[in-house]
């Protein structure tokens, strides 16, 4: 994908950095996760998924501005599928980017290799206090499956709960 300049291409281990960072950040900055959560070290930690990684970069080629990573059933990253289905999850793309559609333009690739590799059904989670990727999830015609969300204690506070919603879309 080329695109007023912007080239989309898998992950290099040199980005490994880039994408860490770029991931907590977008998620500290859309407001759903806190910078002393302990699951920001789990969005920094991209070597386990850095084959399965696709990234957007800016019109020099050398920074990651978005990220995406696409994950098919039995993936040891893969947490949500059932057997056929692929998985997207870390999306992220920098705050300075909001709003251009590039976390669009990287699910409808998603959408794509899952489709080209058989899979029925493209799935993801999302967080119960992120109501504008719920949003965005829902206007591209994923539906919230809540018979497959996902209840959990936070870390931080076991009084605390988290839900992670499970949103799908046939493909």
């Amino acid at each position: 994908m080329t695109d007023e300049g912007l080239t989309l291409r898998p992950a290099r281990s040199a980005d490994a950095d880039i994408l860490g960072e770029l991931t907590a950040q977008a998620y500290i900055a859309g407001g759903h996760l806190s910078p002393d959560s302990p699951y920001v070290d789990v969005l920094r930690d991209v070597v386990p998924r850095l084959d399965e990684t696709l990234v957007i970069t800016d019109v020099h080629g050398d920074r990651v501005i978005a990220a995406i990573t696409a994950l098919p059933h039995g993936h040891v990253m893969a947490e949500a599928t059932e057997p056929g289905e692929w998985e997207f999850r870390y999306l992220a793309v920098d705050p300075d980017f909001w709003g251009r559609g590039l976390g669009q333009r990287l699910i409808a690739v998603v959408e794509g290799r899952a489709k080209a590799a058989g899979a029925p059904r493209l799935v993801l989670r999302v967080i119960h206090t992120n109501p504008r990727a719920q949003a965005l999830y829902e206007h591209l015609g994923y539906r919230h499956l809540p018979e497959r969300d996902f209840t959990f204690p936070s870390r931080l506070d076991p009084e605390v709960t988290f839900t992670l919603l499970l949103y799908a879309k046939d493909l």
